[in-house]
């Protein structure tokens, strides 16, 4: 019996060698595969190479929608090149590119494109270039025509634009175009505002303009204003004034953006790049180069217009194009009229600038002031 249980024991007794082997062969061969892993691991991408890419994804955007870019914007992006559109749901970019000898085309698609050989070219027929559904009128200024996707596409993002006007150029970095994109150096707050409901007639609804309205400190526009003001002394209302000379007199009135189905909302960069805007556009531009000199200002919503009205200070009222608010008498600082004079300058129709329905200071975010009713408007 004692036999048995002794030779029962000696079987079921642990071998503390061998498990102490196999532990060790163990751990080595997860040391290994999480060696491997490690080392096979792609590199986490730098903040260098996260801004890179906001600036690709950003300037295609500026690219297909080029009444908010312009066309000097292409050219000092893009060189020659065009795109024609970039179908997102596809993840589908189309460029062109004119006549040019074939060396010419290898140093552009070199420069824009990270792998070329990823670049699939359209075919001619019947006097349009195809790719898939998408075509082009075939001409001398697309005798190449290709698509590739987004994250084969790429921008110098260091690169500097330069937007000459006569009194001094704008300039702005690809990092400070990006910023304006994702609207880290605006007001920002929710577009659309709403009218209190009223029985006795409909709802109105639109759009909040001072969402787009740069902050003080914005370099590009704080480098445009101190040279727009480089030769002018400290008298507050002699600077207003050469800012509102500059945005009435150098930005070209749109009126295709005037007469649109749709508000066309741009940044003051935006309206910069592309020399034009209607009154919304040209009121953000002015309160935004306001802002980069800490001046007082606030936004007139008035029946199908828009503008900007500055404390009245010393600026003669001549014109009696005013308004009185929170207890203070506003000059308004027309931008649409090329040469106004604040406090002097008289307009076509002054009783829309007297009709004001809304007021707003874009500092105090998604407040908008009914002044019929005396109450604040809600957002959707």
């Amino acid at each position: 019996m004692s036999d048995d249980l002794f030779g029962s024991y000696e079987k079921s007794t642990i071998n503390f060698k061998s498990v102490a082997i196999g532990v060790a062969a163990f751990v080595v061969l997860v040391s290994a595969v999480y060696g491997a892993v490690q080392y096979f691991k792609p590199e986490p991408p730098s903040v260098d190479d996260i801004v890179a890419k906001e600036i690709r994804d950003n300037t295609v955007m500026l690219l297909d929608y080029q009444r908010f870019s312009g066309e000097e914007f292409r050219k000092q992006v893009l060189g020659r090149g065009v795109l024609h559109n970039y179908i997102k749901v596809n993840d589908e970019a189309f460029f062109s590119y004119p006549e040019s000898d074939d060396a010419e085309f290898s140093e552009f698609a070199a420069k824009y494109f990270v792998d070329p050989s990823k670049l699939e070219f359209g075919k001619e027929s019947d006097g349009m270039l195809r790719i898939g559904d998408y075509k082009i009128p075939a001409s001398p200024q697309a005798k190449w025509f290709f698509r590739t996707k987004l994250a084969n596409i790429r921008f110098d993002p260091n690169q500097t634009l330069s937007f000459p006007y006569p009194q001094t150029d704008y300039s702005l970095s690809m990092k400070e175009i990006n910023n304006f994109m994702n609207n880290s150096v605006v007001y920002g707050g929710r577009l659309i505002a709403q009218q209190g409901e009223r029985t006795n007639r409909p709802m109105t609804v639109f759009a909040n303009h001072g969402i787009m309205i740069a902050k003080g400190e914005e370099p590009s526009l704080k480098r445009l204003t101190d040279a727009l003001l480089k030769d002018v002394g400290p008298d507050r209302e002699t600077r207003i004034q050469r800012l509102v000379d500059f945005v009435a007199n150098e930005i070209e009135y749109s009126y295709t953006e005037a007469v649109g189905r749709r508000e066309t909302l741009k940044r003051p960069n935006e309206t910069l790049m592309t020399r034009n805007g209607d009154c919304s556009n040209k009121t953000i531009l002015l309160a935004s180069l306001l802002e980069q000199i800490g001046e007082e200002y606030i936004l007139l919503y008035c029946p199908q217009h828009i503008t900007v009205a500055v404390p009245m200070g010393n600026f003669p009222n001549e014109n009696k194009v005013d308004f009185e608010f929170d207890s203070k008498l506003w000059a308004v600082a027309e931008t649409t009229v090329r040469g106004f004079q604040v406090g002097r300058s008289k307009v076509d129709r002054p009783e829309i600038l007297q009709l004001v329905n809304y007021v707003q200071d874009p500092k105090s975010m998604d407040i908008i002031y009914d002044v019929n009713s005396g109450e604040f408007l809600k957002f959707l």
